[in-house]
């Protein structure tokens, strides 16, 4: 009896000091985390600052843009965040998951030089976009290109402080409004409801809600019935998929789950997701929504966009509804991201005319992969199979732990690979020659251009089989392996004319034939068939 009640006071006393220990944690931790500073580094305005003696060199570039806006907007307050984040372990962070998605997608009409195109022209969400480049990446997440009078507001600070009386908030959002699909008393009511309840900015509100479903609204936005009710999700909240069916399909069953059965329901309580999983953590501007460079527990994740254009695009068309509506020189406040180690000079705009990124075109050549590092002998990021091509964008020339550490750009992702020697006595990587001439005939690897052959030209209307070049006086005419349509490209129609030369239903003139031979042993068979297949589908790359 008396060691049952020892072991009873013993659990006691055990249950007391975990007790005390989570209070203790509660107590330290918690308002620890619920006080945590995303942008107060330093504040910048036409009146003040802290900037330190060394900040231009620290951070080039910045301060005469913050200098040329604050003269312009005296009532502006910038507050420049230092993240603490490589410049380069950003990029190479923003750059990666081509291979299944992409963290950064731009419009598939879109100039060339913002499309990746390591990644063979891949179609994502409903097929109107394409992965964006890396050059393009860089662009877009430099701050001192966005930084000036039009792009600006992507830096908006977000929470809600009242700057004008209620009246004159809720007559900007009846102008702002006005001709949408959100311009009646129940939508504008749910706007000033949501911003006052979950401390958003109602211009931010709107600005959102219509750089989701357009001005005239969308099939989410205007309500889809089910069931006999009619669902809304104007914020297209967990509204994705590779189809436009699925992507609404999705939007329709969160809108059900979150019992969305009004607009204004929708707006508040799409306002109340934005405010809890993206102001509440940091994620306080349109900037760091996009690229998510503040949320320290899911850095370059959670990140609300795909369109690399999203934040400029809708800070944009916000400041134009600030002039409009004649609060543009409210005291607004912006945070500006500054990252350690950027370029000297913002990063340049991707040029219309690139037609790939620039590097030595490699492949990979070590069974089971290769594993690409976000530093030289580094991290793992992913392990990329055999046989993809990949892009050497910086080659070592010092060793590191036995290894060369290569720059690459790869469909999974950028970071650095091992290659162990230059002579090509054993080597991870192995350089794709760009062309050979071989008689007449001049042969080239699939996703060649003319620019491929330097010095060449090209004397046909398109650059595929059986065009002509001239190079150093002679004229030759062009073999791409696999191309055997002559269209330049590598599709289905090349892989069934080879099939059907197999099988005897169809036949290939001579330059054609040289196309066909996939695999360069004089002969059409079904490795050939096989090759061509595994390029198109990215399993292998075909060689010269």
């Amino acid at each position: 009896m008396q060691k049952y009640s020892l072991n009873q006071f013993n659990k006691k006393i055990l249950c007391i000091l975990i007790l005390a220990t989570i209070i203790y944690v509660v107590i330290n931790f918690i308002p620890n985390l619920m006080s945590k500073s995303y942008a107060k580094t330093y504040t910048y305005s036409k009146s003040s600052n802290n900037l330190p003696s060394n900040f231009d060199s620290t951070y080039p570039g910045y301060k005469n843009l913050l200098q040329t806006l604050a003269k312009a907007h005296p009532n502006w307050t910038f507050k420049l965040y230092e993240t603490g984040l490589e410049w380069e372990t950003v990029i190479n962070n923003e750059y990666q998951d081509h291979h299944s998605s992409a963290k950064n997608l731009s419009p598939y009409n879109y100039p060339k030089g913002w499309i990746c195109t390591i990644c063979n022209d891949k179609k994502y969400d409903n097929g109107t976009w394409r992965c964006t480049s890396r050059n393009a990446v860089e662009y877009m997440i430099d701050p001192r290109n966005s930084v000036n009078e039009n792009d600006v507001f992507q830096f908006q600070e977000l929470s809600y402080s009242s700057t004008n009386s209620n009246t004159n908030e809720r007559k900007a959002i009846e102008k702002m409004v006005k001709g949408t699909f959100i311009s009646s008393k129940e939508c504008v009511d749910a706007i000033l409801k949501a911003a006052t309840t979950h401390k958003v900015s109602p211009y931010h509100i709107v600005s959102r809600i219509l750089q989701e479903q357009g001005r005239k609204g969308s099939t989410l936005g205007l309500g889809i019935k089910s069931g006999g009710k009619t669902y809304y999700n104007v914020f297209n909240i967990g509204a994705t998929g590779n189809t436009t069916q699925k992507i609404i399909d999705n939007g329709l069953n969160r809108a059900k789950e979150e019992k969305w059965t009004s607009i204004g329901a929708s707006i508040i309580g799409g306002t109340e997701f934005i405010a809890k999983n993206y102001i509440a953590v940091g994620q306080n501007t349109l900037y760091f929504q996009k690229f998510n460079v503040v949320n320290k527990n899911s850095l370059y994740d959670h990140q609300y966009m795909q369109n690399v254009l999203a934040a400029q695009n809708e800070g944009t068309s916000m400041r134009s509804d600030y002039i409009d509506y004649g609060i543009l020189e409210s005291p607004f406040s912006f945070i500006i991201p500054l990252y350690k180690n950027m370029p000297s000079k913002a990063c340049a705009k991707p040029s219309n005319s690139s037609v790939k990124e620039t590097g030595e075109s490699a492949y990979i050549n070590a069974n089971g992969g290769l594993k690409l590092k976000d530093a030289p002998n580094g991290n793992n990021i992913a392990v990329v199979p055999k046989n993809t091509k990949v892009l050497i964008t910086k080659r070592a020339t010092k060793k590191i732990n036995n290894y060369y550490w290569d720059r690459v750009s790869t469909p999974y992702g950028t970071g650095y690979m091992a290659r162990e020697a230059d002579d090509g006595s054993k080597t991870y990587l192995v350089l794709v020659k760009e062309y050979k001439i071989s008689g007449s005939n001049i042969i080239v690897a699939p996703g060649a251009t003319i620019k491929t052959i330097s010095g060449a030209k090209n004397a046909s209307s398109s650059f595929g089989t059986g065009a002509k070049i001239t190079y150093e006086g002679k004229t030759y005419t062009l073999v791409m392996l696999g191309d055997v349509s002559g269209d330049g490209k590598i599709s289905a129609m090349d892989y069934v004319k080879v099939k059907n030369k197999i099988m005897g239903s169809n036949n290939l003139n001579d330059i054609a034939e040289k196309a066909a031979d996939a695999n360069k042993d004089g002969k059409i068979s079904a490795t050939d068939y096989v090759k061509i297949k595994n390029q198109i589908m990215n399993a292998s790359q075909i060689t010269i």
